[in-house]
């Protein structure tokens, strides 16, 4: 067990929000990439993560979405089918930015634990000098 517990908790919640707000950001920009139906498309990418036995959290996988994507009418691309049909990612946006919003404020919460954590050990070293 850490000497500071405290600190260790919170980094590992952060580790975790970094690698999520990373897979945020690859769903995010391959969100419109297409190709022929039929052909796999981007698999989006969704962080695992589990309770540590130690005390925090990790991330034991990364579990991809689905390959078959979704099929879009879009005769003008030269990727489309004879029918006129691409396939692009089963990408929401809409859930990608709830996402980054709530990624974005847990890594804001872990680093104000460590600020907050590192300033009380601090007084504490302190007392009686």
């Amino acid at each position: 067990m850490s000497l500071f517990p405290t600190l260790s908790i919170a980094t590992s919640g952060m580790n975790v929000d970094q690698l999520w707000l990373d897979t945020i950001g690859g769903n995010v920009a391959n969100a419109s990439d297409v190709t022929t139906p039929g052909k796999p498309v981007y698999q989006a990418q969704y962080v695992a993560a589990q309770p540590s036995a130690t005390g925090g959290v990790g991330a034991v996988a990364i579990a991809l979405g689905s390959a078959k994507g979704i099929l879009a009418y879009d005769p003008t691309n030269p990727l489309a089918d004879a029918a006129g049909y691409v396939a692009r990612p089963a990408v929401s946006m809409a859930t990608e930015m709830v996402a980054l919003t709530t990624a974005q404020s847990e890594y804001q919460a872990n680093a104000a634990v460590i600020k907050d954590a590192t300033a009380a050990y601090q007084s504490v070293l302190t007392i009686g000098s």
